[in-house]
Formats: C-alpha cells, structure tokens, sequence
C-alpha cells in the first residue's frame, strides 16, 4: 500500500478542518446538543472546545482522560516536591537500604520473604 504524502499547505488545512470538527458553540449546546455531544465524548472517546463569543472557554473531554491528566499533575506535583527536598542534598547524609534494614531490626532475608507475600498495583 502507497503512502499518502500531503503538502504543507493540504497539511495545515486538515489540521483546520479537524479542529474545527472539535469545535462547539455554548449556543448549539444550549439548542439541545448537548446530549448528543456527551454520548460522543463518553462513546468515541472524542474531545470538543467550547466556544463562546468567537473565544474558547472550556474542553469536553472523555471521563478517563481527565483522570489521567489529573494523576499526571499530581505525579508532576510529587516530583517537583522530590526534587526540590532533594536539591541540597548531600551524600553522607544518605542510608543504604541496607542500613535502613539493619536499623530497623530486619534481615534482608526477612524483607525478601515479606515482599513474596505483598502484592503491588
């Protein structure tokens, strides 16, 4: 099968035509769409941009990626925490695993038998 090479041109209006097929007004919501837009959103997994007066306002998006986007923000939240604990860090400051082990009064034998039996999501 032959690729279908587009110009820049053809690409930059694809790329118009697809935006502007995500593109709903607050009017045509309010004129009964509504319904119909959130049974697109929930069923083909497809995104709208909510327009009013000619300018964006909000996104509809499908239930799942806005769970994903909300643990991605918190994930980017716990990082920029790990890191900035960790900026002055310094090297003797820092235990081994091992250490940490031994102070709390394991083995390494007991850990690796304690971990067969822990399950992690």
């Amino acid at each position: 099968m032959s690729e279908v090479k587009l110009s820049t041109q053809q690409m930059k209006f694809y790329n118009l035509k697809e935006l502007v097929s995500h593109m709903i007004s607050i009017s045509e919501l309010s004129r009964g769409r509504a319904s119909k837009i959130i049974d697109e959103v929930a069923k083909k997994k497809k995104n709208f941009l909510v327009i009013k007066n000619n300018k964006p306002q909000a996104v509809i998006i499908p239930i799942d990626l806005y769970d994903q986007l909300i643990q991605a923000h918190e994930d980017y939240k716990l990082l920029l925490l790990a890191l900035k604990r960790t900026e002055n860090l310094k090297q003797e400051d820092c235990s081994t695993f091992e250490q940490v082990v031994e102070e709390a009064g394991f083995t390494l034998e007991e850990i690796d038998k304690l971990a067969e039996s822990v399950e992690i999501e």
